[in-house]
């Protein structure tokens, strides 16, 4: 919509973007040396933090990594299932019919991680919604295949995660997870850094957002990746409707005024 006025040669600020278009701040760079220390020396691991704080970004770019015959991926994102339901879902990831009762479903996963060419990598995204029994159901998984640990198993989910995890009854779950991670938000500089990236990424110039509005955006965004999204492409939409070239901190201004009356 906007990129002829600005003169943008691709969308900014986009949901999904190309690799290319990825921007690898410090926060990433540190979570993926810590998923791929899991997925060469560790066994379980944990990746949380809020809504839009970029865990699938970071997860995607992890898995970007795992090509080729040396892994085997197995990537459940709709996990508000029950703990039998969760065991299908993976089977019928492997592309196999599940059997009925859950030892055949433990060993239908393991005895396909033995036969795989590569290390078989379970990641379960949005894992806050995985019932006690599903992370009980979890843990024996992994505690079958401790002799010669043929899969590795990722969680990732909002912060109730470790809350739950943080319980008695998962102890067991949680002492094995020797990668955690907590993915915070951005800080105000590294907020700016964005949005000169997509921006550059785009064909804009940085100075098409001024520091101020910058900086306005950071503040209402609280450096959620995904809100400061949300947050440009509504401003330079305002932009061009006021028919100027520039973002300004009047613009953004605005523009949160909208947001916050919905």
């Amino acid at each position: 919509m906007f990129l002829n006025h600005f003169k943008m040669k691709a969308q900014p600020f986009a949901e999904r973007v190309a690799p290319e278009a990825f921007w690898r701040d410090p926060r990433i760079d540190e979570g993926l040396a810590r998923l791929r220390y899991l997925a060469h020396d560790a066994t379980v691991g944990l990746l949380t933090g809020p809504s839009g704080v970029g865990k699938s970004a970071l997860v995607q770019a992890f898995l970007n990594e795992l090509s080729g015959p040396r892994w085997e991926v197995i990537y459940v994102h709709l996990t508000h299932l029950p703990s039998a339901g969760l065991l299908k879902l993976l089977v019928s990831r492997l592309d196999e019919p599940p059997r009925r009762g859950k030892d055949r479903l433990f060993r239908q996963i393991l005895d396909r991680a033995d036969r795989a060419e590569g290390t078989m990598v379970i990641v379960i995204d949005e894992a806050h919604l995985l019932d006690h029994d599903a992370l009980t159901d979890l843990r024996l998984l992994v505690s079958s295949a401790v002799e010669a640990p043929p899969l590795k198993l990722l969680l990732v989910g909002q912060d109730p995660l470790r809350q739950t995890l943080r319980q008695s009854q998962h102890g067991a779950l949680l002492s094995r997870m020797r990668v955690r991670y907590l993915l915070r938000p951005l800080e105000v500089s590294e907020t700016a850094s964005y949005i000169d990236f997509q921006l550059k990424y785009a064909g804009a110039s940085h100075r098409l957002f001024d520091e101020e509005a910058k900086r306005m955006i950071h503040e209402y965004s609280g450096g959620m990746p995904r809100m400061i999204n949300n947050l440009a492409t509504a401003s330079l939409i305002q932009a061009m409707a006021k028919d100027t070239d520039r973002v300004s901190e009047g613009v953004v201004s605005e523009t949160v005024r909208e947001f916050q009356c919905v």
